[in-house]
């Protein structure tokens, strides 16, 4: 990993995978004020009556727009924590089962039950497991 956290090829796929969960916008903030400093990524998802369950977060009545942060000490894990809260519990629209999000190639338990996304180095973005 370089110095700057950003430059880490991950960090654009990340992005981009905020992007494929639905966001409508995408802001990262930090806060100086004390120390340590804090990176928050936030989300902003638009609540209809087709995917209020999946982002209101239990307040499936509301309308509108929601939002989901990630937050860490530095950018690209603020990102990392994002992708995490927007991608784990859902279900993949290809296989059907649920979702979870690693930044790295580990294994992972149950990849027979989770489709998990993780890094593909090869093509420079996270892929789903039943790819």
């Amino acid at each position: 990993m370089t110095d700057n956290p950003t430059d880490d090829p991950r960090f654009t796929a990340a992005l981009d995978m905020v992007g494929r969960t639905g966001a409508s916008s995408f802001q990262l903030r930090w806060s100086d004020d004390e120390q340590p400093v804090v990176w928050i990524a936030v989300a902003t998802y638009e609540v209809t009556a087709a995917n209020a369950a999946l982002l209101a977060d239990g307040h499936e009545h509301l309308r509108g727009t929601a939002h989901k942060i990630g937050c860490a000490l530095d950018p690209l894990n603020a990102v990392f924590d994002l992708c995490d809260k927007a991608v784990d519990g859902g279900q993949c629209a290809h296989c059907h089962r649920p979702t979870g999000f690693v930044p790295d190639l580990d294994e992972m338990p149950a990849s027979d039950l989770v489709c998990w996304y993780q890094w593909d180095p090869e093509l420079l973005t996270f892929r789903r497991g039943c790819e």
